[in-house]
């Protein structure tokens, strides 16, 4: 072990991992993962990061051109920074009061951890868990038996070479995430017809109109659909653009416009969006707002490379667009917990103790997120854990910051030291 001197704070450079604790499997590169990682090997557990992209936080790219709502302090943990500054003394972090683009926050931040040392050695790109299982026992073998959780993680892994193989693990922390799963166009949540068939050429994301993407949307025939702030970033980037016609979808509308806005909002550029977005709606111009809007059938006709788009209510008939925005939001993937004794929501899909926390959550900030303490994240199924944005299910008011804290509070668990916390003994990251 090596001692490395920060102003009064010491960092430990574990090189050995430590036999002798359980060994964890952490699921997911992204934010999350790579702090749990970066957490759970200065404790000294042996750890095996699984990243599907081909880099860390690689689904961020595909929004990297937008800019984050919070700063750059409450993004990050204090032992993430003690680590690169550890690594490279003559680092320079961004300013703790600025806002990254997600671009920005990948390569000044992730990536950077994700190269240092004690989180390099764990990751494995390119790789896919395809499924979690227990060694010994079968999904309804054992039930509310201690002695279920003596038996391994049995990990099958789709590899960078595209061979299978198994991997084995006393804890798995599962941080995989939602954005790529995302929600449907159709009534009550279903695919409408023929979207499954469309899919790939709807964007469910957020498109670089302004930039990369500028050339699929200019001068085109525009339908977007949703009520967040997803859909409100692409409303006001397409009404840039010259020579386009956007009608703007969504399933009911406020006093202010589609996009709510929040009393008092403490995140100035979230307000500004807001305001632009129902100003866009309310006025003439190139964007039409509807919210009686039923999406019956969705076809992509390749021949002429548009959508043909059957609505019953304010837009009834066929409706021909060059192209489709669906910002329906995300939800879990929970396919690979199948075999597993894990009880999600019947209402967001999300780990049922957690949901049950966050249910009775009204406020409409996620400013107002906090951790909802250790024991809202224990699981039916020993020693498995759900962390960061698939926590929330369905939802979508999760915080980086949140994340953070649900770390913490998953080592006192896994470690069994209630009062266990790393990030309380380094120096914090605060913008004024």
């Amino acid at each position: 072990m090596v001692l490395i001197l920060i102003g009064r704070f010491l960092f430990f450079k574990i090189t050995m991992a430590d036999s002798s604790l359980p060994r964890i499997a952490i699921l997911g590169a992204g934010p999350i993962g790579l702090e749990a990682t970066l957490y759970a090997r200065y404790l000294g557990y042996q750890v095996d990061l699984i990243e599907r992209g081909s880099s860390p936080a690689e689904n961020m790219l595909q929004w990297g051109h937008v800019r984050l709502f919070t700063p750059f302090s409450k993004n990050v943990s204090p032992l993430g920074m003690a680590a690169l500054q550890a690594q490279d003394p003559a680092w320079q972090p961004p300013a703790a009061d600025q806002l990254l683009t997600g671009a920005e926050f990948q390569q000044e931040y992730l990536l950077r951890l994700a190269e240092s040392d004690l989180v390099a050695g764990p990751l494995q790109c390119e790789t896919e868990v395809l499924a979690v299982g227990r060694k010994d026992w079968l999904k309804n073998e054992g039930v509310g038996n201690p002695d279920r959780g003596e038996s391994p993680f049995v990990l099958l892994l789709n590899t960078k070479a595209g061979m299978q193989q198994l991997i084995e693990a006393d804890v798995v922390i599962d941080c995989t995430g939602t954005y790529g799963n995302h929600n449907w166009l159709g009534q009550g949540g279903i695919s409408a017809v023929g979207e499954v068939a469309a899919s790939q050429h709807i964007q469910y994301g957020l498109p670089d109109v302004l930039g990369r993407d500028r050339e699929q949307y200019q001068g085109k025939s525009l339908l977007v659909v949703g009520a967040g702030y997803s859909a409100a970033t692409v409303i006001t980037q397409l009404a840039q653009l010259a020579d386009v016609q956007i009608n703007w979808l969504t399933r009911s509308t406020t006093e202010a416009g589609p996009i709510a806005r929040l009393s008092d909002d403490r995140l100035a550029s979230r307000d500004a969006l807001a305001i632009e977005a129902n100003r866009l709606a309310s006025r003439e111009g190139p964007v039409v707002h509807h919210t009686d809007k039923i999406i019956v059938a969705v076809e992509y006709r390749d021949t002429t490379d548009d959508f043909s788009v059957l609505f019953d209510g304010e837009l009834a008939g066929e409706v021909i667009f060059d192209r489709i925005v669906a910002n329906v939001g995300y939800r879990p993937d929970n396919s690979i917990t199948n075999e597993l004794q894990v009880h999600t929501c019947y209402a967001t899909d999300g780990p049922m103790k957690l949901a049950a926390q966050l249910l009775g959550n009204d406020s409409a900030d996620c400013l107002d997120q906090s951790s909802s303490g250790p024991q809202s994240l224990i699981t039916p199924e020993p020693n498995y854990y759900i962390l960061g944005s698939k926590s929330y299910g369905r939802g979508s008011q999760f915080l980086i910051s949140v994340g953070l804290e649900q770390i913490r509070e998953v080592f006192t668990l896994i470690g069994e030291r209630a009062d266990l916390d790393i990030y309380a003994t380094m120096p914090q990251l605060d913008a004024e």
